[in-house]
This record gives structure tokens, C-alpha cells and sequence, in this order.
């Protein structure tokens, strides 16, 4: 009798073993794993998969920390309606359902949640499973600056879910492009600059293809270059990057941390480690932050949504934790926790980022600019460059690009950036004595109603960079005669060696121009060539002759200082209106008006000045040595208000002077040129 029952038992097995062979699952059957029949067709993809030319370059692929206008899930959920409730504060959340009986569904326990549905639409299409991150579009921009769609066959046979982002373009209104390379979005992650990385998933899956040829594919199709392909240090079925690790910023990523006792410790400190040594698209090394996952939990399977970081929690003791490491590494955003639904549990493999994706703002300003990082020679200005992408085909306002800037944590100020060429725009924050540390954001806007920030979010998590003396300096670097106790002691500057090396000092000029009489009254040092060793100081005391009656020729000099390094230059002007009032000349003070608008310049500016009488009027440009390069006026003028262009040529960059001569004043304002 047992034997029967058992031979029994084994036959219904035996029945239900094949006739589930047969029967293809039901779309809520599907696993984040593969399935028996699809392990069996793991590398087949698609048949139906057509590929298109690329994009037309140059490319961008846009990152998930970049503007993003909506969110893309699927119905029945992985996500509790909660979070969809959250999202729909700041975003379009698109639920892609079968047919209008389940958006009827949907909107009903939308509407009871307490949805924003006007933060809703809908995408009608069949799909196979809820993971929208894994098959879900990654977006680019062409070189036209328009937003379109990467696709790629999907690396599980599920064809609904692969037919998804040709669907979202067409509800978009985006181009679509079909790249094929077998892939996910969970193994994929992108900085927005250029680099992308994956495990090595990506190359299991495509064995019909070389190294090179995917890495060209990435190339061509998503302007990634380089493409960083890692071991996965999980050790687990799915090799999912988002399972361990996570762009935060062109310069940060987030990576799991876990306890020596760990069986995977090793390999996930030395991934940690390989990202620390690697440079990012700023040109310095990522920045690595860690995050506690001692008993594998999802924490880096976060969604980042513009200012908001939502990120998969699970009711332990760590939670607090992982909050904390994303406020630490992402100052400034909203950092949610947020717990899985009973039915669909957050699990080490497979959390809130496989269940969601970003749909890109399509019409987005984004600002490329390579900031400055470390220490930074302190002897110049600073010089900024930026490039601006305004998706919308919509102009920028040339007078919102703005540098936003402070030192040593002081107040911020601004200056505009000007327009150099095409979408290229050029700004100087001033230079600033060694030691200071100055923290940075641009901005713009343009006229579609967009705006940017680089980095996001601006003020809260500037760019950061601490000015330093790398060679012999001047302090002050200009002597400036303002006052007649100022020429009857004199101005003295103080040369000292910032390197950790000594410098060969040469010589330093003696006496100014002809029409400039100034000459070194003393000087500290006793004969040359002199030695200065690292971080010794030498001082230089200049004095000027009282005029008796007539005005100096030059107003402005340079006082040279020679070493082995170079040259180095000490700015040396007078007060105009010193000499007039010592000569006993009578004038009006500040009477004259003068400016130059866009300050600084590229090619050209407009220069205004208003007389109060007739005067002969003297207009010109100087150098830093008070060579005169252009004259832009010379004759008798009536009173009244003056605007003519000065084109700067083939001139280089740097400090120029425009200077104003009347028959009672002289004025001098300061310009910058810019290349």
C-alpha cells in the first residue's frame, strides 16, 4: 500500500512537473530571477529587437540625479501607494496599465490614497512584470540638444516589459534608438558626463560580442567614455550594480559596507577601493561614501527624484543609519525612508530602485562645467568655464548665468558669466589671498520657464576649492599712491616664496617710466642673484616724487620682479585726482561718469561715459604696464551722455585699464578680457 501511494505521489509530480513546462507564466509569477524556461533562452533576446543608427553626437546620457520630470512604475505594484503618493508631490508618475478597466482601478485607489492626480497620467500597454528600472528607457541627449530614448533587448524574454521604452517615446514625443547590447537597467548606472558602470553581467550576457565591440556600443549610442565594467562583490544570482553601489554625482558614488566577518568583505572593500583610486569626469578620484549593510540590506537601492533621495528601509536597527550616510553624502536633499508593502517586501536583491525609473525632463537646461577642486594657484583670478544645453531649444537669458561665491564661508555674491561663443559661457571669481577657501554654484535660466543649478542643489553642496601661493608673490600685489602721505612715505610690498622649494631671485626694477617717476627706495635684499629659501620674505619699499605742477604721463606702471620662475608684476598707480589737487588744479571730484558693459569680456564691450561740460576728451586702453593699445577718442566733446564699442582683437586675455582724460579729470576703471 505504501509503495503504491508513493509511486502515486511521484506521478502527480511527474504531471504537474510537465504541464508546468508547458504553460508560460502569468505576467504576477514572473520573478526578479530568471525562470527555469528563460534561463534556458538567457542569451537568445529578443528575435523581434531591431537596431537603429546611433543618435547623432555628440551624446549625452543623462544620469539619474539629473532633472527629471516624471517617474515611470507599473500596476499591480512592487511599491506601496504611499511612496507613489510622495512622488507625485514633485513629479508626473506614469503607471502603465493592461487596459482602461485597470486605470479605472488604479484611480480609484489613487483618489483614496489621496494621490495628486494631477501629478498622474497613464501608459496603456501590456507589460510582464513590475521591475520599470530594468527594462524601463534610458534617456540621452543628441547633438541637436534634444532628448530621445536608448533601447536595448531586455536580458529576460519577457517581450511586453522589452516592448516599454519604445512605448514611453511614443507617449513622449521623443526619438527612439535601438542598441543591441543585452542588459538592464539595474546593472547600469551613469555619471551624466560620460562614464557608466556595470558588472561584468553585461559582458555574460552578450558572448556573441567582444569587450570592445560593447564598449563601442555604449560609445556611440550614449557618448560613454570610459565604460567601467567591475567584478560584482556580492557573490549573488542577479549581479546587479544598484545592489551594492550608486552614482550620487559626477564625483560621488555610494558603495555597501559590511562587517570583516562578512564572506563578502574582501571583495567589497577592494570594489570600494578600485572606485577611490579611479578619477571621475571632474578629473579628481570619486569620492566614496559608505553605507552599513551588515545584514544585506537594500540600502543602495535607493531612487534619487531631483531633490528628493527616497531609500528602501526595513525596519532595523540600520535604518537610522543609512538615512544618515545619504544626508552626509547628499547635502541639501530630501532623504525619505521608506518601507516595503507586506505583499512585495524590499529584499537584498531586488528593492525600491529596480521598481521605478526616472523619466527625464525632456526640456531640461543642463550646465557641463568642470569645476575647480583642490588647491588652486591664489596669484590670478579664478576662470570658469561652462557650457549650456537648453533641451527646449529655447534660449538662455544671457544676464541669469551666474557664479554664486564665497569665501571662508562668508556671505555669497554673485557675478555674471559672459557668453564667449555658441552655448560656451566664461567668468573669473576674484582672486583671493592664500589659504582662503572658496565654495561655489552656477546658475541660469532660460526663456522656456527652465532653470539649473551646477552642482543641484546649489548653495547647500557647493563646489569647494582653497586658494594657495605656488611661486614668489607679492603682497600686495598693487601699490596703489591714493593720498599725499602715501608719496611722501612711500608703499612697500612683500615678496615671499610660497613653494617648499628655494628660488633663485634675480633682480628686481629699480626705477618706473619716464613719465612715471617712481623709484625702490630699499630693498632687503643686499645684492643678487639672492637665494630664497622655501617660505622666506623680502621687502621692496617704492616712493614717488611730489609733483610741482604738471600731471604725470602715466597714471599706471609695473614694477617688475625677476626670478627663475619668471616674471613677476607689482601694479603701481596713482591717484589722478591727487596730482590735480596737489597741482592746484580745481575740479569736480567724481564728475565724470565711466563704465564698460559686460565686465568681464570676449570680443567686445560697450563703453559709456557722460561729460557735465565741453572738454577735450581723451579716451584710451592700457595694459597692466601702462602701455597704451587702443584709443578710442580724442577730440573735443559736448557735454552729454557717450557710447561707443571697443573690440579687443586679437589682444590676450587678461587686466586692461580704460582710462578717461578731460581738461579737469582723469578717471580709470579696470576690465577683463576673457578667451
Amino acid at each position: 500500500m505504501k509503495k503504491f501511494y508513493l509511486t502515486y505521489v511521484i506521478f502527480i509530480l511527474f504531471i504537474f512537473h510537465a504541464s508546468a513546462q508547458d504553460k508560460k507564466p502569468e505576467p504576477w509569477q514572473y520573478g526578479h530571477w530568471l525562470s527555469a524556461e528563460e534561463a534556458l533562452q538567457k542569451y537568445q533576446g529578443p528575435i523581434t529587437f531591431q537596431e537603429t543608427p546611433p543618435p547623432t553626437g555628440p551624446v549625452r546620457n543623462v544620469a539619474e540625479f539629473d532633472r527629471m520630470q516624471g517617474v515611470l512604475v507599473r500596476y499591480p505594484f512592487g511599491i506601496p501607494i504611499e511612496l507613489i503618493k510622495q512622488m507625485a508631490e514633485g513629479v508626473m508618475v506614469t503607471t502603465i496599465v493592461l487596459n482602461s478597466a485597470q486605470q479605472a482601478t488604479v484611480t480609484s485607489q489613487y483618489q483614496a490614497a489621496g494621490v495628486n492626480m494631477a501629478h498622474c497620467n497613464f501608459l496603456l500597454a501590456p507589460s510582464d512584470s513590475y521591475w520599470t528600472r530594468d527594462y524601463g528607457p534610458w534617456f540621452e541627449s543628441d547633438g541637436s540638444n534634444s532628448i530621445g530614448i536608448v533601447d536595448f533587448p531586455y536580458n529576460r524574454n519577457r517581450p511586453n516589459d522589452d516592448e516599454i521604452p519604445k512605448r514611453v517615446a511614443e507617449m513622449l514625443g521623443i526619438p527612439w534608438y535601438g542598441m543591441n547590447v543585452i542588459h538592464t537597467g539595474g546593472n547600469y548606472m551613469t555619471d551624466g558626463m560620460g562614464i557608466s558602470s556595470s558588472t561584468t553581467l553585461v559582458w555574460d550576457e552578450n558572448p556573441t560580442q567582444t569587450h570592445d565591440s560593447i564598449a563601442n556600443k555604449v560609445r556611440n549610442y550614449l557618448g560613454i567614455d570610459p565604460y567601467l565594467v567591475v567584478q560584482d562583490p556580492n557573490g549573488t544570482y542577479i549581479d546587479h550594480i544598484d545592489c551594492w553601489g550608486k552614482y550620487l554625482a559626477p564625483d560621488k558614488i555610494l558603495i555597501r559596507k559590511v562587517p570583516p566577518s562578512h564572506p563578502q568583505y574582501a571583495l567589497i572593500e577592494a570594489t570600494a577601493s578600485y572606485y577611490a583610486s579611479t578619477p571621475c569626469s571632474y578629473g579628481y578620484n570619486y569620492r566614496v561614501f559608505r553605507v552599513n549593510t551588515p545584514d544585506d540590506q537594500p540600502y543602495s537601492n535607493s531612487l534619487i527624484l531631483n531633490n528628493k533621495v527616497f531609500v528602501p528601509i526595513m525596519n532595523s536597527s540600520w535604518d537610522d543609519s543609512a538615512i544618515a550616510a545619504y544626508q552626509a553624502a547628499m547635502p541639501g536633499y530630501q532623504v525619505s525612508g521608506i518601507i516595503g508593502s507586506s505583499s512585495t517586501p524590499w529584499v537584498s536583491t531586488d528593492a525600491l530602485h529596480c521598481r521605478a525609473m526616472g523619466i527625464a525632463d525632456i526640456g531640461q537646461l543642463y550646465i557641463r562645467h568642470i569645476p575647480l577642486h583642490g588647491n588652486v594657484p591664489a596669484q590670478d583670478n579664478f576662470l570658469l568655464t561652462a557650457d549650456l544645453v537648453p533641451c527646449s531649444d529655447s534660449a538662455v537669458y544671457s544676464d541669469s548665468v551666474l557664479i554664486w561665491y564665497r569665501v571662508n564661508s562668508g556671505i555669497y555674491q554673485k557675478i555674471n558669466m559672459v557668453n564667449t561663443s555658441g552655448l560656451h559661457y566664461s567668468g573669473m571669481i576674484p582672486k583671493q589671498p592664500s589659504g582662503s577657501i572658496i565654495q561655489y554654484y552656477l546658475y541660469a535660466a532660460d526663456k522656456s520657464g527652465h532653470n539649473a543649478m551646477m552642482p543641484l542643489m546649489g548653495a547647500a553642496d557647493p563646489f569647494t576649492f582653497t586658494a594657495i601661493y605656488t611661486d614668489i608673490t607679492a603682497i600686495p600685489d598693487t601699490l596703489w599712491f591714493r593720498t599725499a602721505a602715501d608719496l611722501i612715505l612711500g608703499k612697500a610690498t612683500r615678496l615671499h616664496n610660497y613653494t617648499t622649494a628655494s628660488i633663485l631671485l634675480d633682480s628686481v626694477q629699480k626705477e618706473g617710466h619716464a613719465g612715471m617717476g617712481w623709484w625702490v627706495d630699499s630693498l632687503s635684499v643686499t645684492s643678487f642673484p639672492h637665494m630664497m629659501n622655501a617660505g622666506d620674505s623680502e621687502y621692496v619699499h617704492v616712493r614717488l616724487p611730489i609733483p610741482l605742477s604738471l600731471d604725470p604721463v602715466y597714471w599706471i606702471d609695473t614694477m617688475n620682479v625677476y626670478s627663475e620662475l619668471g616674471v613677476h608684476r607689482v601694479i603701481i598707480m596713482i591717484n589722478s585726482e591727487l596730482y590735480t589737487s596737489i597741482a592746484g588744479t580745481s575740479g569736480k571730484g567724481n564728475s565724470l561718469r565711466l563704465y564698460n558693459y559686460p565686465n568681464p569680456f570676449t570680443g567686445s564691450t560697450s563703453i559709456h561715459y557722460q561729460l557735465k561740460e565741453r572738454t577735450t576728451v581723451k579716451l584710451e586702453v592700457m595694459n597692466t604696464v601702462g602701455k597704451e593699445v587702443a584709443v578710442l577718442a580724442a577730440s573735443v566733446q559736448d557735454a552729454g551722455e557717450y557710447t561707443l564699442s571697443f573690440n579687443a582683437g586679437t589682444l590676450p586675455a587678461g587686466i586692461y585699464y580704460l582710462r578717461i582724460i578731460t581738461e579737469k579729470e582723469t578717471v580709470t576703471k579696470k576690465m577683463m578680457l576673457i578667451r
